[in-house]
């Protein structure tokens, strides 16, 4: 029991591109722990809010603003590293909370937003990634997702083929199926509240696109 971690969840704040910063306010901030990723900082300070933990080379980020947040705890990294300021981040928050969320992880260039992917899918059941619009996450094994009837969810094997893949409650279903590079399950749609996938080997994103008007906290 003294190994489980203390907190619930952690929100991870990066510099991706956000076009809309107040509508992801309210679930950021339901978060246990909030930590600005080097730029990220900007965001936190836009919401008005002193994330618990500042990461990152900051090569940057204003000095001015770094001066602002000097009273809160900070891990400065060198501009040259195997990993990047997120994964370290990452790696950090969790040993302490039970899952991560990316906010600002998608959109500002390709390579970082394929790299965030890929990170994602490292942990499944343990980080996700929101935007706006989109909720995403690794899923392996059997999982049972809640989600609205009409809703959008995609299945993508960034990994590599996933096989034996088996889903109930979608229009449609795949029955002990295989996704890889050259069958990708995109814009499936949701046919009751709750839908179960079943996976035999290895490892998919999934990707639900947000019904309008919906709290993106539903997903977490």
């Amino acid at each position: 029991m003294n190994d489980l971690p203390h907190h619930t969840s952690s929100a991870l704040i990066a510099n991706g591109h956000i076009e809309n910063l107040s509508s992801l306010a309210p679930s950021i901030k339901t978060h246990s722990r909030i930590v600005a990723v080097d730029r990220g900082l900007i965001y936190c300070q836009q919401l008005g809010i002193i994330p618990d933990l500042i990461v990152g080379d900051f090569d940057s980020v204003p000095q001015s603003l770094l001066d602002e947040y000097a009273h809160v705890s900070t891990i400065t990294l060198p501009k040259e590293k195997d990993e990047t300021d997120l994964e370290v981040a990452l790696e950090h928050e969790l040993k302490i909370s039970q899952t991560v969320t990316f906010f600002g992880a998608l959109g500002a260039r390709i390579d970082h937003t394929l790299t965030n992917l890929l990170i994602a899918s490292r942990y499944p059941g343990r980080v996700i990634i929101k935007t706006e619009s989109e909720t995403v996450f690794a899923i392996q094994g059997d999982v049972t997702i809640p989600m609205s009837v009409g809703q959008t969810i995609s299945l993508v094997p960034i990994n590599g083929p996933v096989t034996g893949i088996t889903t109930r409650g979608l229009q449609w279903e795949l029955e002990n199926k295989t996704l890889d590079a050259s069958f990708i399950g995109i814009s499936n749609v949701c046919l009751q509240p709750l839908i179960h996938i079943s996976i035999q080997r290895g490892i998919l994103l999934c990707v639900l696109i947000l019904p309008v008007n919906q709290d993106s906290d539903d997903h977490q």
